[in-house]
């Protein structure tokens, strides 16, 4: 049975293909070699509605489904993934606010910055913790007036142009230790630093500095939800980031799949033999397509399972594992087949190679997605007799 698509999902779909073409693809290597943050870029996808298109309506967003946003991530990352985070990172910076928030922060820190195009950057990784997020050293303790944030982080993407941070603390109240929780920390606050970019041999147009809340006294409109609930909040905003993950994976490896195929059509290795005519050739190409199609699969698994309201953790780590390391590897071979061209940057292979590197330790690194994806295969095996 043939299911065709909804009007509304393929215009969208089509809407970012035809952004990531014609307005992205022009300035990559430029934004890639500068290290420029892509003003201009932003300027045109906030006049085309695809900035902050996947927020709900009554946010100031578009309302698009995770189906329809990791489609448009998918076309966009296909062109470049830097400028694709740059433009969507808001998305998941804001989610605590956006699922737990009140009337109040959701107006605050999510209507108010979208009406005036302005950025939110997560507060989440730490130098000394690594990937273990729960043991974050950034301390927000309860004052008589609000709260008293102490810390620091990095690798925090958009946080050279944030407006905003949302900030992953433990709180502590009357001397007691409550868990973690989720701040909203205005740039402009007393005690707020923001570090210069740093050097990164990837997605080298997205900003990630280092960010130090030395005393910050934060309001308590600040907080997220009730003290002790960011455990459970980052566990969400984990599944949902991860899907941006998987489907910029997905982006790459059909973009290197599209340019090879042109590539070995195009090129001959002996006076009348093209590559496509090469055995090796065909079988490589067709077994990185079946791999594609395999992990699009787990990742509409994931966000059929997003739409519908219902847990997604271990869909989005089995996608976001699947698609990431299948970009490293497409990428690997396909640069092989390029020779020395694919080491070179007027083909764009190369670039494409380095930033699915980094899609690796993105957003919890490989590992962490397969310890996710062994706990919960346990508790299937035990609770539910089988897997």
């Amino acid at each position: 049975m043939v299911v065709e698509e909804s009007r509304s999902r393929s215009e969208w779909k089509r809407t970012f293909r035809t952004f990531a073409d014609e307005v992205m693809a022009p300035h990559v290597r430029r934004y890639d070699e500068e290290r420029a943050f892509p003003v201009p870029i932003h300027e045109r996808a906030a006049a085309e509605g695809i900035l902050n298109a996947a927020f709900p309506e009554e946010l100031g967003g578009a309302g698009l489904s995770y189906t329809e946003f990791a489609e448009g991530i998918g076309e966009l990352s296909a062109v470049c993934p830097g400028m694709t985070w740059t433009l969507v990172f808001n998305r998941g910076a804001l989610h605590p606010v956006v699922a737990a928030g009140t009337a109040e922060q959701k107006e605050l820190f999510v209507t108010r910055l979208l009406k005036n195009n302005g950025y939110a950057a997560l507060g989440l990784t730490e130098p000394e913790n690594g990937s273990n997020l729960l043991a974050a050293g950034t301390r927000a303790v309860r004052t008589e007036s609000g709260w008293l944030l102490n810390g620091g982080k990095c690798m925090s993407g958009n946080g050279t142009v944030a407006d905003v941070f949302i900030v992953l603390a433990n709180t502590v109240v009357d001397n007691r230790k409550r868990g973690l929780s989720f701040f909203a920390v205005p740039r402009d606050a007393a005690g707020v630093s923001v570090s210069e970019d740093i050097d990164k041999a990837a997605f080298r147009c997205l900003p990630t500095p280092s960010v130090t809340f030395r005393d910050v006294a934060l309001e308590p409109v600040s907080l997220i939800g009730r003290a002790g609930d960011g455990e459970f909040l980052l566990g969400e905003l984990l599944a949902t980031i991860r899907i941006g993950g998987a489907a910029c994976g997905t982006g790459i490896v059909a973009a290197m799949l599209r340019d090879a195929l042109t590539w070995v059509g195009e090129r001959r290795v002996y006076p009348d033999d093209r590559m496509d005519t090469l055995s090796h050739v065909q079988l490589t190409l067709g077994r990185l397509y079946v791999e594609l199609c395999a992990a699009r699969k787990l990742l509409e698994d994931a966000t059929g399972l997003a739409d519908r309201g219902l847990p997604f953790g271990r869909e989005s780590s089995m996608a976001k594992y699947a698609a990431t390391e299948l970009a490293v590897r497409a990428s690997n071979e396909i640069l092989q087949l390029y020779g020395w061209r694919g080491i070179a940057a007027d083909y764009g292979v190369e670039k494409r190679w380095r930033d699915a590197r980094a899609l690796t330790i993105f957003e919890g690194s490989s590992e962490i997605q397969l310890l996710n994806v062994f706990r919960e295969m346990r508790r299937m095996a035990t609770s539910e007799g089988g897997l």
